[in-house]
């Protein structure tokens, strides 16, 4: 997957097609500082199924509240999956997300 852009003061809606069914898992996701969990928060996806997710898809979604306050220009996401109990990854690796000024206001 490509760099995630972020613009400040604006919602950010990810379309995320995983493949599989996910209705009965939980998926969470997060944006930090660095590539580990350690790093700090910089912001939490809101997570959501486009339908009922036994098509695997879900929408991160990222408010225009929150992204007005972010002040890094750069962090790092990923998605966690959890299937019965078990924590699983969704990607291989972490994504880049770059966070971007507006110009209208």
């Amino acid at each position: 997957m490509k760099d995630i852009i972020v613009f400040k003061n604006r919602t950010t809606i990810l379309p995320v097609n995983l493949g599989f069914d996910v209705s009965d898992d939980t998926i969470t996701s997060q944006i930090r500082v660095g590539k580990d969990s350690e790093s700090e928060l910089i912001a939490e996806w809101d997570v959501s199924f486009v339908t009922d997710g036994t098509d695997g898809k879900v929408l991160l979604t990222l408010d225009n509240s929150i992204s007005a306050t972010i002040t890094q220009k750069a962090g790092y996401t990923d998605m966690k999956r959890v299937s019965g109990g078990e924590p699983f990854p969704v990607y291989d690796s972490s994504i880049r997300v770059s966070f971007r000024e507006v110009v209208t206001v």
